[in-house]
């Protein structure tokens, strides 16, 4: 009887498609890794205030305003809703009780004063000294006690999109309006779709895209993108064309927006103007935040089967990638960039822009041999190594110290599940052969550079640096 490592082998020789040669590339440029984890971020404060009229009687006049306080951009960095933005986003120095200040004054004594955060004078005599009384910091004088209670809503990019936005709670702010800021998405969190943190600005970061929204996110109000280059490749300095472009950009709603590397299409900065000046925080600052806040970025499963979909889709293989964008829709309905995709997969399938793939399958067909589709390949295999692991560990000698029951090296359970790589460009098994960890598929990363690629020792298929173990027949990688 063959081993079950071998019988497996043969099965993956059977079905599996052969993979492309640029299998896995994504062209420089885009953003499509980093545009579903991308949103906006609004902050506001709600401001109950109680005017205090003495003249003749006590009377108590009270009203309760909604205050704008800032808007911009932002990125979810883990499935459970932490948001990296910017400061000037979530602490505008805008005092919402000036406000409702001038607004309640205004409004009882029917005065002219504008409803905004200036401290404004009525001349002199009794109500100017009452105004200015109204005013905070509240004294034993005081004739407007204000409750200020700061709300904050994130609107991640979904179809149907989000009308009310997610609440959140900031985690940490900076000390300057361009240094990133954490939030945390009290309700709604758990699979949101997320971008790939780079650990580093890294020195070769030279062409960009800067995504960013401009307004909530919707069908009709899809993420904006605008090109920059760093001049010299890594340092944070723009050309001076590109600063022009940003800086009318941002001032659109576009502070804490993400800046995409063109080559690897991983998040590497925030940018953010301040007193007409751009200004680029690199991704070690915002590694360095998510720390002091008590967070760390990390991808979900969503994200890993998105990926999976989106090697096939930009390599043009649609049909293949229709079932692993529906995979992605089953854990998350309203994945917005998903949903577009497999709407546009669909359409192509078939058609002269579809890329020929040259495959086992399509040589098995003219053969007589059944199709099968990339989902249903990758479950076939998973079947016959749960149902053949039983039979193998029953003709094999009992070790001396259990093995580690798991497919592929990753974290621990705890930990949430996370995209091995950290940069680089991917390769993927061959198409419904993904390496799999205890909570689902996980993408191998390519090897660093001087890193040489190691091979499994009993059935010769090439290992993802880091695995412990093969992800096709499951030997230990020692």
């Amino acid at each position: 009887m063959r081993s079950v490592p071998t019988v497996l082998l043969l099965l993956i020789l059977l079905l599996s498609p052969v993979p492309s040669a640029r299998a896995h590339e994504h062209p420089g440029g885009s953003v499509d890794r980093a545009a579903p984890g991308a949103v906006r971020v609004e902050t506001s404060a709600r401001v109950e205030i109680i005017l205090l009229d003495d003249r003749s009687q006590i009377r108590r006049f009270e009203r309760t305003y909604e205050v704008g306080l800032g808007s911009g951009s932002g990125f979810t960095v883990s499935p459970e809703g932490v948001v990296v933005t910017s400061t000037k986003v979530v602490r505008s120095g805008l005092d919402p009780a000036v406000y409702a200040a001038n607004r309640i004054f205004a409004e009882y004594y029917e005065q002219k004063i504008p409803a905004d955060f200036s401290r404004h004078t009525l001349g002199t005599g009794d109500l100017d000294f009452r105004l200015r009384s109204c005013y905070p910091p509240e004294g034993s004088n005081s004739t407007c006690i204000a409750t200020v209670t700061p709300v904050v809503k994130v609107f991640p990019f979904l179809n149907p999109a989000s009308p009310e936005g997610l609440p959140a709670e900031i985690l940490k702010a900076g000390d300057s309006p361009a240094a990133p800021a954490v939030l945390k998405v009290t309700e709604g969190g758990g699979t949101l779709p997320t971008v790939p943190l780079a650990t580093t600005f890294g020195s070769q970061v030279k062409a960009a895209d800067v995504l960013t929204f401009k307004d909530r996110p919707s069908v009709n109000v899809t993420a904006t993108v605008e090109i920059a280059h760093f001049d010299p490749p890594g340092a944070l300095t723009l050309l001076k064309d590109d600063r022009e472009k940003l800086l009318a950009l941002l001032e659109q709603d576009g502070d804490g927006a993400a800046i995409v590397d063109d080559t690897r299409s991983e998040v590497v900065g925030v940018v953010t103007s301040s007193d007409g000046t751009l200004h680029v925080s690199p991704a070690q600052d915002v590694q360095a935040v998510l720390a002091e806040a008590g967070v760390s970025a990390h991808r979900g499963p969503v994200d890993v089967v998105y990926e999976t979909a989106l090697a096939h889709y930009h390599d043009r293989y649609y049909s293949p990638a229709i079932p692993v964008l529906q995979q992605v829709l089953k854990l998350r309905p309203d994945h917005a960039v998903a949903i577009d995709h497999l709407r546009e997969a669909q359409k192509l399938k078939g058609t002269p822009k579809e890329a020929r793939q040259r495959t086992r399958t399509e040589a098995d067909e003219k053969a007589g041999f059944p199709s099968f589709s990339a989902w249903t390949i990758g479950a076939a295999v998973l079947l016959v190594l749960a149902l053949g692991s039983g039979v193998y560990l029953l003709r094999r000698p009992a070790p001396a110290k259990p093995a580690v029951d798991a497919p592929a090296a990753g974290p621990s359970p705890e930990a949430g599940p996370t995209v091995l790589d950290r940069g680089g460009p991917r390769e993927e098994p061959p198409p419904g052969l993904p390496v799999w960890s205890a909570d689902g598929p996980v993408i191998p990363r390519e090897p660093e550079p001087g890193e040489r690629p190691a091979y499994c020792t009993h059935c010769g298929v090439r290992l993802g640096p880091g695995h412990r173990f093969c992800g096709y027949c499951g030997h230990p990688a020692s």
